[in-house]
C-alpha cells in the first residue's frame, strides 16, 4: 500500500501509505526500556535513536487518516506480519509469524498459518479472529469504516474459519495479482480483535456472519477513532494497543520522542538492542543532531544545504543513497472552486515544474528529471514508453498567457488558492509552496499557504478545507497499490477524483501480475489521469539516510517502511 509521508512529505498506500516535530536536546528515553530491554537476545540494553521531522498520531496505520510514514515508523516492528516488502522492492515472507500458500488458481485461494505460538503482547493468542476483523474493516462493504486501502480485499469472500483458530482460507471472487501481500504485511497487519470485542461487547466473527449493523457500527466507531487521532504524548492503556512483533510501544514525550522498546512476549527472533527512541528533529536540524550525538540515524529528505553539511562530517557519518518508491505531487479538491477543468489547466500552465526540479532537486541529484506518471518511477522499466505516451509534456514549460486565458474561460473570479502541504516544518515543500505561489501569482492566483501536520492533515483532507495539496505519496512499488488513489470512492481520493473509465481500468490493473498487461493498463490510465488534471506529478525523490559508525544495519529502503523496517536488527556498539 502507499503510505502518506509526513517526513516531510509523505504519504503512504495501503496494500500497495503521510509523513516533523520539535527538536529535542534530551537524553534517550532509557527509563522506558524497564519493560521489555531484558528481552533482547543479544543481551544488549543500548537503545538507538533515531531522528524523524513529523510526530506519531495513531496506532491504527491502515485507517485512511492515520495512513503516514509518521506512524508506519514506529509501527514497522510493533506488528507481525506474514510477508514484506523489502528494500529492493521484492516480496518476502516472514515465516516467524506464520506462514501461507495459494491452494487454487480457479478460485485464487490462499490458505495462512498463523505461528502456534503467536500471541499479542497481552499475551491474548494472534487467532483467525483478528483476520475476522480485517476482512470486517476492509471489505468495502461496510461504509462505516475508513480504510485507506480495499484492492483485494473487497473481492475475498466472507470468513467461515474458526476464529479461535490459527489457520484461515481465503478465497478470492476475482483474480488478485499481489495476493502475496493482500494482508498481514507490514503495512496492512492484522489489528487485535479482542481489544475492540473487551471495549465494546460484540464478537466480531459474529458480527461478520450476522451483517447486525448495530454491532458493525460500535466495531467501526473503535477502529476508525480510538487507535487513530491521538494529541501529542498521550497514548491509549498497554491493553488497548498491544502488540504482535519483536517490539512494543513504550512511552511519548509530547514533542520529544516516542520510544518503542523489545516486546517479551515475543516468540521469534529477539531485537538486538534495548529498544528505539524515535526523536521528533525538523529535517533542517537532523545533521546537527547526529554530529552532536543526539541521534544515531537520520533520514531526511536531502537537499543541497543538507547534502553540504553532512560532507562536512567526514567519517564521523556513514550514508546510503539511492532513489525510492516516493513522489511528491499537486492534488486538487473536486470539491471546491477547482472543479473546473479550466482552473485545474490553468494551475497546470503556471506550475514551474522545472524551476522546483533545477533549484530543489537537482543539486541533490543532478540526473533527476520531471516526474511524467504517478504509478511508475523513472528507474523501473516501462517508464519512459509509459511518460512518452500520456502527455505530462505538455506541462513541461510555464505558460503564464495559457493560464490567463484559462481563467477568463473559466468565469471564475475568485482566484484565491488555499494550499496545504504535508510537514510542518518541511523546508523542501516549504520553498515548493514559494516557488508555485511566485510563478502562478503572475497568472492572477493568490495562495494562501498552510503546512499542517499529520493530525492536522486528516482532519483539514477529512472536512475538504483546502483547494490545491502538497504531499508524497511512498509506496513499495505494487501496481495493487494505487487503486485507492484515484478510485471514485476510495477513502486514500482525498480530492474526490471521478472517472468511472480509470475506476475499471484500475481494477484490472490489480487483477493481473502480466507486466505487458500492467504496462499497457498504465499508460491507459495516466494519459485519462493527465487530461483530467487529477493530480500533478513534479519529482521523485532522491533518497538518503545517514548514520554513526557505532551503529551496524542500517540500509537504504527504496519503500515507505522508511530505514526502521529492520531497526531489530540494529546494533550499536
Amino acid at each position: 500500500m502507499k503510505s502518506r509521508r509526513l517526513m516531510a512529505a509523505t504519504v503512504g498506500v495501503a496494500v500497495a501509505s503521510m509523513v516533523l516535530s520539535a527538536c529535542t536536546s534530551s537524553d534517550d528515553d532509557s527509563s522506558d526500556t524497564s519493560s521489555g530491554s531484558a528481552s533482547s537476545g543479544a543481551g544488549n540494553s543500548n537503545q538507538i535513536t533515531y531522528a524523524y521531522e513529523q510526530e506519531f498520531s495513531g496506532y491504527n496505520n491502515d485507517n485512511a487518516n492515520a495512513n503516514a510514514v509518521a506512524n508506519t515508523v514506529v509501527l514497522n516492528q510493533v506488528f507481525g506480519y506474514f510477508s514484506y516488502v523489502d528494500p529492493k522492492g521484492n516480496i518476502q515472507r516472514n515465516t516467524e509469524f506464520g506462514t501461507f500458500e495459494k491452494t487454487s488458481d480457479n478460485p485464487l485461494t490462499v490458505k495462512y498459518t498463523i505461528d502456534p505460538k503467536a500471541v499479542w503482547s497481552d499475551g491474548v493468542p494472534v487467532t483467525a479472529n483478528d483476520w475476522y476483523l480485517f476482512w470486517l474493516s476492509h471489505k468495502g462493504k461496510y461504509d462505516q469504516f475508513q480504510p485507506a486501502s480495499t484492492t483485494g480485499i473487497s473481492d475475498i469472500n466472507t470468513p467461515t474459519d474458526d476464529p479461535a483458530g490459527k489457520t484461515f482460507t481465503v478465497t478470492y471472487a476475482k483474480p488478485f495479482g499481489d495476493w502475496q501481500v493482500a494482508l498481514g504485511t507490514q503495512n496492512q497487519p492484522l489489528l487485535p480483535a479482542h481489544v475492540i470485542e473487551k471495549a465494546t461487547g460484540v464478537k466480531i466473527a459474529d458480527a461478520v456472519k450476522t451483517g447486525d449493523k448495530a454491532s458493525i457500527d460500535k466495531i467501526a466507531d473503535f477502529w476508525n477513532n480510538k487507535w487513530t487521532g491521538f494529541s501529542p504524548g498521550q497514548l491509549p492503556p498497554a491493553d488497548q494497543i498491544p502488540a504482535s512483533g519483536p517490539y512494543k510501544i513504550g512511552s511519548w514525550q509530547a514533542g520529544q520522542s516516542i520510544t518503542i522498546v523489545p516486546n517479551d512476549k515475543y516468540w521469534g527472533t529477539k531485537p538486538k538492542n534495548g529498544g528505539i527512541v524515535i526523536k521528533f528533529i525538523p529535517q533542517e536540524q537532523q545533521v546537527q543532531a547526529l554530529q552532536n550525538g543526539d541521534a544515531d540515524v537520520i533520514e531526511p529528505q536531502p537537499n543541497i544545504d543538507l547534502i553540504s553539511s553532512l560532507n562536512k562530517l567526514g567519517d564521523a557519518a556513514k550514508r546510503n543513497t539511492g532513489a525510492g518508491f516516493s513522489y511528491d505531487h499537486l492534488d486538487f479538491n473536486f470539491k471546491s472552486k477547482f472543479s473546473n477543468p479550466l482552473l485545474r489547466s490553468a494551475i497546470a500552465k503556471c506550475l514551474p515544474r522545472q524551476e522546483i526540479l533545477d533549484k530543489l532537486i537537482k543539486p541533490v541529484e543532478p540526473k533527476a528529471a520531471l516526474l511524467q506518471t504517478r504509478i511508475f518511477y523513472p528507474f523501473q522499466e516501462g517508464y519512459a514508453d509509459i511518460a512518452k505516451a500520456s502527455g505530462g509534456e505538455t506541462y513541461d514549460k510555464v505558460d503564464i498567457e495559457g493560464a490567463k486565458a484559462d481563467i477568463a474561460k473559466s468565469g471564475v473570479t475568485d482566484l484565491t488558492v488555499n494550499a496545504i502541504y504535508l510537514g510542518n516544518p518541511n523546508q523542501r515543500r516549504q520553498q515548493t509552496q514559494q516557488i508555485i505561489a511566485e510563478s502562478c501569482g503572475k497568472a492572477g492566483f493568490k495562495f494562501n499557504v498552510k503546512a499542517l501536520t499529520p493530525k492536522e492533515w486528516g482532519e483539514t483532507t477529512t472536512k475538504g478545507a483546502y483547494d490545491v495539496a502538497q504531499f508524497a505519496w511512498s509506496g513499495s512499488g505494487l501496481v495493487s497499490e494505487n487503486p485507492p488513489l484515484f478510485t471514485s470512492t476510495s477513502d486514500q481520493n482525498y480530492g474526490k477524483y471521478s472517472n468511472p473509465q480509470v475506476d475499471q481500468l484500475l481494477a484490472k490493473l490489480a487483477e493481473t501480475s502480466d507486466r505487458p498487461t500492467q504496462l499497457d493498463l498504465t499508460k491507459q490510465i495516466e494519459t485519462i489521469l493527465w487530461k483530467d488534471l487529477a493530480t500533478i506529478p513534479i519529482f521523485a525523490w532522491p533518497l538518503l539516510n545517514a548514520y554513526s559508525p557505532r551503529v551496524s544495519g542500517v540500509v537504504l529502503n527504496t519503500t515507505q517502511t522508511q530505514a526502521v523496517f529492520n531497526a531489530a536488527t540494529w546494533v550499536k556498539n
